[in-house]
């Protein structure tokens, strides 16, 4: 700003022209953050749900009985069937709730609005006679619809969520 013994004070158009110069440019870097910001608030919620869903389905085959003498169950909420003994491959579509949107490994549906789809990859020991923990390892993938087959395992998807655990099924 000019300082002087005249009358008109003020800023000269140089001055005007750089601070808006600079806030322009300050506000194109926050503005062109926002969708970076939205993408990973929206990954976020994702992770979130997909966690909260595996945990469901960590719980539901960890309360699926052992029966005597030994026979193949399915486990209580999603009737996921747990072998015997040897690998096997199972899909599940889940809406957002977690609830099940159509059967064991069967297509989604599109109008039942599926948000998950979940592959469970078991093992279950091939000697029966030794005590080995049946291990299961569930993937969960977003959105359902890009891989709506049941019987493969899926390829195309915008998020994943994987974990593995050990069940005690002797």
């Amino acid at each position: 700003m000019k300082q002087g013994n005249d009358r008109h004070s003020g800023f000269s158009l140089v001055e005007v022209a750089l601070a808006l110069g600079i806030a322009v440019f300050a506000l194109v870097a926050i503005i062109g953050l926002i969708p970076v910001g939205l993408n990973s608030n929206q990954a976020s919620s994702e992770q979130t749900v997909a966690a909260g869903l595996a945990a469901g389905l960590v719980a539901d085959l960890r309360t699926t009985p052992v029966v005597v003498p030994a026979a193949e169950e399915n486990s209580p909420r999603y009737q996921v069937p747990l072998p015997l003994s040897g690998s096997v491959t199972h899909s599940l579509f889940l809406k957002e709730d977690g609830s099940v949107a159509g059967g064991i490994d069967a297509n989604a549906d599109p109008s039942l609005d599926p948000r998950y789809r979940v592959t469970l990859f078991i093992t279950a020991p091939t000697d029966t006679t030794q005590k080995t923990a049946t291990t299961v390892r569930i993937l969960i993938t977003w959105p359902a619809m890009a891989d709506p087959k049941g019987a493969v395992a899926p390829a195309k998807y915008s998020g994943s969520y994987e974990v593995i655990t050990a069940l005690n099924r002797n």
